[in-house]
């Protein structure tokens, strides 16, 4: 039995249990025995299931009360952060919370695995206490930490709220983005190699015959030059990223051509629609709201896209730009030559952060570097029954392996997971993309073998 039929019987014994199946076939029963059958069926038996549920027009109703009542709490927290932003925390109050804060860090025996724990010594908290990067910005420690002090299970537990946190708590980040990358015996100035995309012409289709992959997509993330990360951006500084964006994106030509939609012009329904077909993105991260990655939302918030929807940018999702391409198909090089002419063109207006140590610079250290990450959905059926010798290849092959819903690799269904490169930074665009090109086709090659001792077999 497939772990695809497992499931199903599970499930039909769960509604057996719930008495669903039994409510279901009475419904049925009562629909059949009508003389007059009713046009609306479907209304028939949500009726006879439940006479105290409300009819089309009550549902109408209710379902429009939701959405005001949802638009009208989303202003409520658009001004609960204008007021907090008026409300300025003296150096004082910053030492508290930072105190406060690393205590609890420190006092958790249970989750001791942070590298903000790690690296963030008594002495080092001690020079940093209240220390604050250039003005405007003037961001503390405590504004790149708070999501760690409060998080103690995340993994990193720190965001850089500016490009000059990298600088000012080098000390600090420095260690932590070296050991994240796999960089700790790198003594180098420099960790991150100049920008190369090399030949686009050398990246292929993996999957011509269409047998395994089921798509490609490959992103990579960018902060605007002379504006703050996300901890510490204004309201009005979100709506100045989107300006600016969609301003770049007008001299778009060719197969890039598209249209930007801004969030908060967006209804709820057709949100959750695009968010379903991985268009549009939505909040909900709990160490991302305490880093305040989703003040004012969704103002600032957006999404450009070609009418294929190959070709996509989200605006203010967590840096300031991702930009994305994509296709439903194996064909990496078509891919990964439409990403290189997209951030081409937004090159030609915009101006990105850039470190000389590390590279394009995101807000979370663990993304900086190259800040690609190029991957596919693929169906590997035979392999995805051996998960360790899966694990092993990709650990050989430098790649990382989640499941089919981008989550662990246990939530792997009917053979299908996500491969991605694994690195980011110390090495090019070119030899990441690379990478999963030759990491893929190997791994398609060990299915294939599976395949054929199967059939000698």
């Amino acid at each position: 039995m497939t772990s695809i039929e497992s499931k199903r019987v599970q499930y039909r014994k769960y509604l057996e249990r719930a008495g669903v199946i039994d409510a279901l076939s009475k419904a049925l029963i009562k629909l059949y025995e009508e003389q007059n059958k009713p046009e609306d069926a479907i209304r028939f038996v949500r009726k006879f299931m439940c006479e105290s549920c409300p009819d089309d027009a009550q549902y109408d109703v209710m379902k429009n009360d939701l959405e005001e009542a949802k638009t009208h709490i989303s202003k409520l927290e658009q001004e609960l952060e204008r007021l907090r932003g008026q409300i300025k925390k003296s150096p004082e109050e910053y030492q508290e919370l930072t105190t406060e804060g690393y205590k609890s860090l420190m006092d958790d025996e249970e989750n001791v695995s942070s590298l903000l724990r790690k690296y963030l010594t008594p002495e080092l908290l001690e020079e940093y206490m209240l220390v604050t990067t250039p003005a405007p910005v003037d961001a503390y420690l405590y504004d790149c930490a708070v999501s760690g002090f409060e998080h103690h299970d995340a993994p990193v537990g720190i965001f850089a709220a500016d490009a000059d946190s990298y600088d000012v708590f080098n000390k600090l980040f420095d260690p932590i983005i070296k050991d994240y990358h796999g960089q700790m015996d790198n003594e180098n100035d420099v960790l991150q190699k100049d920008p190369d995309f090399g030949n686009v012409d050398e990246i292929e289709n993996l999957d011509p015959e269409h047998k395994y992959i089921l798509s490609a997509r490959i992103r990579v993330a960018r902060n605007i030059e002379g504006l703050p990360f996300f901890p510490k951006l204004t309201e009005k500084q979100f709506i100045e990223v989107e300006e600016k964006v969609r301003s770049a994106t007008e001299t778009m030509d060719g197969e890039l051509v598209g249209s930007y939609l801004t969030m908060a012009d967006i209804d709820a329904e057709t949100q959750a629609e695009m968010v379903k077909r991985h268009i549009l993105f939505q909040r909900g991260d709990e160490k991302l709201t305490t880093a305040g990655c989703y003040r004012f939302w969704p103002t600032g918030r957006g999404v450009y896209h070609n009418p294929a929807e190959t070709f996509l940018i989200w605006v203010n999702r967590q840096d300031h730009v991702h930009i994305m391409s994509m296709a439903q198909c194996g064909d990496l090089g078509d891919v990964y030559n439409r990403l290189v002419n997209g951030l081409t063109e937004l090159e030609k207006t915009l101006a990105f952060a850039r470190h000389p140590r590390y590279g394009n610079l995101t807000a979370c250290p663990t993304n900086l570097g190259t800040t690609l990450r190029a991957s596919v959905h693929i169906r590997l059926p035979l392999l995805s029954k051996d998960p360790d010798r899966l694990i092993a290849l990709a650990e050989e092959l430098q790649l990382q392996v989640r499941g089919t819903d981008g989550g662990e690799l246990a939530t792997v269904e009917d053979g299908v997971m996500d491969i991605s490169n694994k690195r980011k930074l110390g090495f090019t665009e070119f030899e990441l993309v690379k990478t999963l090109q030759d990491g893929v086709v190997a791994l398609i090659n060990a299915e294939e073998e599976l395949e054929i001792a199967g059939q000698e077999g």
